[in-house]
């Protein structure tokens, strides 16, 4: 069948949230994907090598933007692998945070993961991730770092580098900060991942302002897969990430102040004191990029100070500031 066959198109789609019982086994696996047409390759071959019976998760591309040719590619992965249960769905607004909102909108599998499509999986990553999932639990598995220019694997600074504990984690909230906050890696139940939003407004800072809003509203426990079960994520490490931007008020106070609004929204949904550190955490991580920024420029202190006041905060760490 030809992919113009299969492609949907969709403008703005409101999330069916659901309760557990309406959805059906499995995994929806739901992939952002923007003129992939050099990089999605390596996320397409690991793919198809998943041990994962078939029949128990579904792909969902969201191509978002202007199309190329991977439609094309997508649909000749379709027609190599007629097994696989692929959706592929196509919207003119832009952005990952749109493309990734969309999918959880269609999403209709009982647990919902994310992968980016310039990287990639190994082949028992949805099968762990599934095997240890659970309608109250967020599980977590390796992270890896591929720099692009070498093909180097590298162990990610976001698991720690010290972690020999899998399972459940009790602590997750304080030894596990940067890994529970990224958007993959990881799988969620898809009842409570439909009933927060990524937020399309922001330029950075979304996992945060997702998984700050996530956490706050939903008590999970958190099971770290074992290293040995071999399911890791690997992230293609490229030149012009965000821990590589320059120093400049918009980045490092707008930007980062806008985070901080979503995080401190979540402090409304949630009593529990042990959230509230972690909301806290989140808010002092952002604050860091405006540390950064005065130790560079401490002559514009008073102007950080005056764009944090326009936020009418809860919660601020005022006291961090240089």
């Amino acid at each position: 069948m030809s992919i113009k066959n299969k492609i949907t198109f969709h403008k703005n789609t409101e999330s069916k949230q659901g309760t557990v019982s309406e959805y059906e086994d499995g995994i929806s696996v739901i992939i952002p994907s923007y003129k992939a047409q050099n990089h999605i390759k390596p996320l397409l071959d690991s793919l198809e090598k998943q041990t994962l019976n078939p029949s128990s998760f579904d792909l969902i591309f969201i191509l978002n933007g202007e199309l190329d040719s991977t439609i094309y590619i997508l649909e000749d992965f379709m027609n190599r692998n007629p097994e696989l249960n692929v959706l592929v769905t196509f919207t003119s607004v832009g952005g990952v945070s749109n493309a990734r909102n969309l999918g959880l909108s269609i999403a209709k599998r009982e647990f919902v993961t994310f992968v980016d499509d310039d990287d990639f999986i190994s082949p028992n990553y949805l099968k762990k991730l599934y095997q240890y999932s659970k309608p109250n639990r967020i599980v977590m598995t390796n992270f890896m770092d591929v720099i692009e220019e070498t093909g180097e694997k590298i162990e990610s600074r976001v698991v720690p580098f010290s972690v020999s504990q899998h399972g459940l984690i009790e602590n997750a909230y304080v030894d596990f900060q940067s890994l529970i906050n990224v958007t993959v890696a990881k799988i969620i139940p898809t009842y409570a991942a439909k009933q927060v939003e990524f937020n399309t407004a922001l330029r950075s800072g979304v996992d945060v302002s997702y998984y700050s809003r996530l956490y706050a509203k939903f008590d999970f426990e958190f099971y770290f897969i074992d290293k040995k079960e071999d399911a890791t994520y690997y992230r293609i490490i490229r030149s012009g990430s965000i821990s590589r931007q320059k120093l400049t008020f918009d980045f490092n106070v707008i930007q980062r102040l806008q985070v901080i609004d979503d995080i401190n929204r979540a402090f409304e949904y949630t009593d529990d004191e042990i959230k509230i550190d972690y909301l806290k955490l989140r808010t002092l991580g952002q604050c860091s990029f405006m540390i950064r920024y005065l130790r560079e420029y401490p002559e514009d202190k008073q102007r950080v100070i005056d764009e944090i006041e326009k936020h009418n905060l809860t919660y601020f760490p005022y006291e961090k500031l240089p």
